[in-house]
């Protein structure tokens, strides 16, 4: 009897659904890891009135917490999405959810809402005001689970075609952006990044941060900084000056 017990225990415990992003070794000695993976919809163009979007707190909020959705055998292989509707306040914290486009597996539909209004916080979004706000983020929510695989490029893979480019007449460096002694930020703030929307005529009517200090005023002074600076505009095969973006990165300096 006390046998058969501890057999029970023993198949108890590999049936339970596998915690989330802690790899595992199969039976097969190949790794395996079942992980959640979020995806959110924007628009490729910056808003010319946002500094900066809602975006995902990963520092201080993990999302990968908790179990998978289902228990996952060795030969099992889960690449699943749900599509959600996430509500977020101005303070960056979820106040409703809902799925718009199901997986058709209950266990990941019935999984994603909670799961997501428990553990994911947000930055808020910022307008050039200075005011923080929240948003309705479209949202796929992507689960997977099973053998660890190395990513390969596939032969014969055409590469696209090249997008004409606008090109600042003066670089964007630190000193643009306003870093350096006295900026006032941080030391974990390494550097930013984001896009520019740039028109025909060199101007700059937007400016989004893709990786914003955090700092509300650092943040709106930078972004005006960057629309003051005048570019090439970018031109088609024919030399017409067309709308184009301009994706910048710009670290900063070590003291």
């Amino acid at each position: 009897m006390i046998a058969l017990a501890i057999a029970t225990v023993a198949l108890t415990q590999t049936a339970l659904p596998p915690k989330l992003a802690e790899p595992w070794i199969g039976a097969d000695r190949n790794q395996r890891e079942a992980s959640i993976g979020l995806q959110i919809d924007s628009s490729a163009e910056p808003d010319p009135e946002l500094v900066r979007e809602l975006e995902i707190n990963w520092k201080d909020f993990p999302y990968q917490q908790g179990r998978f959705p289902v228990a996952v055998a060795d030969a099992d292989d889960y690449n699943v999405a749900v599509g959600i509707l996430l509500d977020v306040a101005a303070t960056g914290v979820p106040q409703s959810c809902r799925v718009v486009t199901p997986s058709g597996k209950a266990a990941f539909d019935d999984h994603a809402c909670p799961h997501l209004m428990r553990y994911v916080r947000f930055y808020p979004a910022l307008n050039r005001a200075g005011t923080r706000l929240g948003d309705t983020l479209a949202i796929r929510v992507r689960y997977t689970a099973g053998r660890l695989r190395m990513d390969t490029v596939a032969d014969g893979v055409v590469p696209m075609a090249s997008r004409p480019t606008p090109k600042p007449l003066t670089p964007i460096t630190a000193a643009t952006i306003g870093f350096g002694k006295g900026d006032g930020l941080p030391s974990s703030v390494g550097g930013t990044s984001g896009s520019l929307k740039v028109e025909a005529d060199g101007s700059v009517s937007g400016c989004m941060l893709a990786a914003p200090t955090q700092v509300d005023a650092f943040d709106i002074q930078m972004c005006e900084r960057l629309r003051a600076v005048k570019f090439e505009p970018a031109r088609e095969s024919d030399g017409r000056a067309v709308a184009s973006r301009f994706s910048f990165g710009v670290e900063r300096p070590r003291r």
